[in-house]
């Protein structure tokens, strides 16, 4: 019996290393990168006020948060202002180990709203108008950036089969069959620096916004036989 058995599992065995031997793993990454004009701004603000009490410094800095507010409330939904962080802060001279009383107080926050790029130039002119508000920076972003990570993604995918089938082409191989995939994505803003938001409102605020992008990377393997 095992005779008869043996020349048949010598050509089982001869069939399946042949068809191992007709397979190839390939692996190609890709990426996709789509563009589009950005629909929002997003302002990053800071107050700051010093006084000699903590009180006072405290009443300027509401002065100046309600002055911002003010400037803003024709243009903008001012309930979008949103406060990040608040601090209160006494400020000693270090070198004087025996002084009891700081020199001032100080109180700052940090502060961002974001607004409709079509509303850029009028609120920059009008934050900068405010007295102890500064300008850190501007960033500009697509209103719905998933949307963009889907077109970017399907660009991304298509890449990385046609790279495959290239390959498996050139191995001689005519179809090929998804394993793996992995993804990633990436979403930089365009920012523009307080220094220059400042520069050109004291000029008469007009800025152009560059587009935004949205990245889509793709590693993937496939089998090709």
């Amino acid at each position: 019996m095992m005779r008869m058995l043996t020349p048949f599992l010598l050509v089982l065995f001869f069939a399946v290393e042949s068809n191992a031997q007709l397979q190839s793993e390939i692996s190609v990454s890709a990426e996709a990168n789509v563009y589009t004009k950005p629909d929002v701004a997003e302002f990053s603000l800071s107050i700051v006020a010093r006084q000699p009490k903590a009180t006072d410094a405290f009443e300027t800095y509401l002065e100046r948060y309600d002055a911002l507010v003010s400037s803003l409330r024709d243009v903008v939904d001012t309930t979008k202002l949103l406060t990040n962080n608040l601090s209160i802060t006494p400020s000693f001279d270090y070198k004087n180990p025996d002084q009891v009383n700081p020199n001032y107080y100080q109180v700052s926050s940090s502060m961002s709203i974001s607004v409709q790029v079509s509303k850029l130039n009028k609120v920059l002119g009008r934050v900068a108008s405010v007295d102890g508000v500064t300008i850190n920076g501007i960033t500009f972003q697509a209103k719905n950036p998933d949307s963009l990570e889907t077109i970017a993604l399907k660009e991304a995918v298509e890449k990385a089969h046609d790279k495959a089938e290239e390959v498996a082409r050139l191995d001689g191989f005519s179809n090929i069959k998804l394993r793996t995939m992995n993804t990633s994505y990436s979403r930089p803003p365009v920012p523009i620096r307080g220094e220059a938001m400042m520069v050109n409102a004291q000029m008469g605020p007009s800025v152009n916004p560059s587009t935004v992008s949205v990245s889509a990377n793709v590693g993937a393997t496939y089998t090709a036989y």
